[in-house]
């Protein structure tokens, strides 16, 4: 379950400290602040981050755990920005008591990629033979670059094994969600670690066409996107769809007729599919789960249950 990177933090702190200083954003949240308070504020090796823990926490016990990945309006190092209206719902009494689970919320100063991950520079003709999404994306925004990240979703991962070296957590439902550049952020990391986590929601996410589905075709993954989404297209999501139901993978995708960029408003309280709104999910394979309540789903999924095509 670890990645053998701890050698890396004191570089990684080193470069968090430069890109806090120059890129913060800290849009704040619109959390009340009797339920922003529930998230005790935390840092991990220069990476500010919040913890939820169970309503009548017991040390004795193993909890899920669940790593929650904001979105572009969290980046920051204020510990606040990350918490984004859709993560509201872990604190209600009704969820909290149905689904008791360890929450982390890390901030990120950059994009959720891995340590030392490149963009590959591509040509024009490598950017004709992507999907016509990133065809697109890639002309406006100019990824023909050799950027090496930060490795924000590095630093994530080593929060989470220090998290399971303080508490008793059950490393068989580790689990990782997001929204938007969240979204994006999920994807990757069922990517980068696939070993790592027993489920995944990305909402409004995608991945790099380079990096092979193949790595995570056997993580349980429900990914909601809006088809009128302005902001991250809906083709995005629906290529990956296609990739892992090429290959047999493990996916359900909702597709969310009518939503723009807030598919987490609906995705992150759905308990099954309303066709006359055409919120339809489909299945890549006979094999997922079909259980209809996203939470219910979600912590039905363990890693012994997944057979990685790595392993």
């Amino acid at each position: 379950m670890k990645i053998p990177i701890a050698c890396f933090a004191i570089l990684l702190t080193c470069n968090f400290l430069c890109f806090a200083q120059n890129n913060t954003r800290n849009r704040g949240t619109s959390f009340p602040e009797d339920k922003l308070a529930l998230f005790e504020a935390k840092e991990f090796q220069g990476m500010p981050y919040r913890l939820l823990l169970p309503k009548d926490f017991d040390a004795g016990k193993r909890y899920p755990v669940i790593l929650n990945l904001h979105g572009r309006a969290g980046i920051g190092d204020d510990n606040v920005s990350q918490l984004r209206d859709w993560s509201e719902i872990f604190t209600t009494e009704e969820w909290r008591d149905r689904y008791a689970c360890i929450m982390v919320a890390p901030q990120s100063w950059d994009s959720w990629t891995a340590f030392n991950e490149r963009y590959p520079k591509l040509t024009q003709k490598d950017i004709d033979g992507l999907p016509s999404a990133h065809q697109e994306r890639y002309r406006q925004r100019g990824h023909n670059s050799d950027y090496v990240s930060t490795g924000s979703l590095t630093m994530a991962f080593l929060l989470l094994d220090e998290l399971a070296r303080t508490y008793s957590i059950d490393e068989d439902r580790v689990y990782v969600l997001g929204h938007s550049m969240g979204g994006a952020g999920t994807w990757n990391a069922i990517w980068a670690d696939p070993k790592r986590f027993a489920a995944a929601i990305p909402s409004a996410g995608g991945l790099s066409p380079w990096k092979d589905a193949a790595r995570f075709k056997n993580v349980p993954i429900w990914a909601f996107h809006g088809n009128e989404d302005p902001t991250v297209p809906f083709d995005f999501t629906k290529i990956i769809f296609d990739r892992l139901s090429a290959i047999n993978g493990n996916m359900k995708f909702t597709e969310l007729d009518g939503v723009k960029h807030n598919a987490a408003n609906f995705g992150f309280v759905y308990k099954g599919d309303d066709p006359k709104k055409g919120w339809v999910t489909h299945h890549s394979h006979g094999r997922t789960d079909k259980t209809e309540d996203v939470w219910d789903w979600l912590f039905r999924q363990k890693t012994s249950i997944v057979s990685s095509p790595y392993q």
